[in-house]
């Protein structure tokens, strides 16, 4: 997405994805965390490393382009720094996560959770958003908008029990799902053999997920 005008405003859409993304994300989390202690310490968290992605990925123009910022300060409020600036605020942010977590009476499997909670609420509501605008191919958006809605109320209803597990499980099949989906979208930028950078983020994703699994599996065994 360009720009959407909303009567009289004009306005950035992949800024306005973003902000759908993270409040849509903070409210299934705050759902999901409801009679939890760790609440209110998760979602200001969550809110903290929502906002410093964003400030990272607005400013991260000021590292790309120094000279035309220097020019144009007023470039900052229209420009960004595109998938690269993307790149480097989520690295930071999951670093924040990562260091504010390890400083709180937090496990790490509850973070996790937490994480793909954020993750799939927020890109549920980007596939909505872009449907309400016809942005990006129809029946794509229809497919993920499905499958991100159908995990995200498995991980939202299911017991405590094991939900460290079955989010573990649900990371692994979303990620492949969009692996999968993304053959709909013939428009896709291919970058390696038939595969879109896209789809080797997610491939990646579903790898790091499967060795998470197997790593707790084996702990829970005490291997």
């Amino acid at each position: 997405m360009s720009t959407v005008q909303l009567g009289p405003f004009i306005i950035n859409g992949q800024m306005l994805l973003t902000l759908c993304f993270g409040a849509a994300g903070w409210l299934a989390l705050r759902y999901r965390l409801r009679n939890k202690p760790e609440r209110n310490l998760i979602l200001t968290m969550a809110s903290n490393a929502f906002f410093l992605w964003i400030v990272i990925w607005k400013g991260s123009v000021l590292f790309f382009d120094p000279v035309g910022v220097i020019q144009q300060p007023v470039s900052l409020l229209f420009f960004d720094g595109g998938e690269r600036g993307q790149w480097i605020a989520s690295l930071i942010a999951l670093a924040y996560v990562g260091y504010r977590s390890s400083k709180q009476p937090i496990s790490v499997k509850m973070v996790m959770i937490a994480l793909i909670t954020f993750f799939l609420a927020g890109w549920l509501a980007c596939q909505l958003v872009l449907l309400a605008f016809g942005e990006g191919p129809f029946w794509y958006n229809v497919a993920n908008a499905g499958l991100t809605a159908l995990f995200l109320l498995s991980l939202l209803t299911f017991q405590e029990t094991g939900s460290s597990a079955r989010a573990i499980q649900l990371g692994v099949w979303f990620s492949i799902g969009n692996v999968l989906l993304l053959f709909m979208d013939h428009a896709r930028p291919l970058f390696f053999i038939s595969f879109s950078e896209q789809q080797l983020v997610f491939l990646a994703l579903a790898v790091c997920f499967t060795t998470w699994s197997w790593f707790d599996v084996k702990s829970v065994r005490g291997g």
